[in-house]
């Protein structure tokens, strides 16, 4: 512990001879690994040697702005408010709810939306579920800064079960969404290290496709 050496991101931007956006960037991206001391990213010396030997950075591991290639058609309306109860017997109440049919190739989803209030990550958040034919499928929760940019996450789970690490190869299927270090923009207790889905609270197609995205991997034999 005595030769942890760590850097603040200023200091690993004149290490890297770059500016402290790019380092922020990387950090966000999930390519250069990083831990917060409150609010504040480090870096250790060994995340940069890391970072270096995989050879810098990967655009296929940062933020993609494209919309899902998957069609929601527009097909959800807003509808009346529901309970769901979870298998711990938990019945969570959504205040705000949306529901329609929406289809990928020639499959039909009945999808149902809750959107409700629940304490995540040490403080309450916005929370997202969405429900294929019944079940709920994903769950989306409210990053720190949700007041000033509506922005929710949703973690990548591969067809393994095991979450998408930062630098692995994205799977094709999200190659045109916009992903994150879940930890980067929820910032807290328990945060995962692994990488999510950023979408707008009110961006129900890239929720929806994230969905039927997991339900196909979940089906997968």
């Amino acid at each position: 512990m005595d030769d942890l050496i760590i850097y603040t991101v200023e200091e690993a931007a004149q290490l890297l001879k770059t500016d402290p956006k790019t380092i922020e960037t990387e950090i966000q991206s999930g390519q250069l690994e990083s831990f917060t001391i409150g609010n504040e990213p480090r870096i250790t010396e060994e995340s940069i040697l890391a970072f270096i030997s995989r050879g810098g950075s990967k655009s296929i591991s940062g933020h993609v702005n494209i919309r899902s290639e998957i069609s929601v058609n527009h097909g959800i309306q807003k509808t009346i408010p529901f309970h769901f109860t979870w298998p711990n017997g938990f019945t969570e109440e959504y205040p705000e709810a949306y529901e329609g049919s929406v289809s990928d190739r020639d499959i039909v989803f009945e999808v149902k939306v809750g959107i409700c209030d629940r304490n995540s990550a040490g403080q309450d958040r916005k929370r997202v579920t969405i429900f294929l034919n019944g079940r709920p499928t994903v769950e989306f929760i409210g990053t720190n800064d949700f007041s000033e940019t509506g922005h929710v996450v949703s973690l990548v789970t591969l067809p393994n079960k095991k979450r998408l690490k930062p630098n692995q190869n994205v799977p094709v299927e999200y190659r045109s969404m916009n992903l994150v270090r879940f930890n980067s923009v929820v910032i807290g207790p328990r945060a995962a290290t692994t990488m999510a889905v950023l979408a707008k609270i009110d961006d129900l197609d890239t929720m929806v496709a994230h969905a039927i995205i997991r339900a196909g991997y979940r089906d997968r034999k």
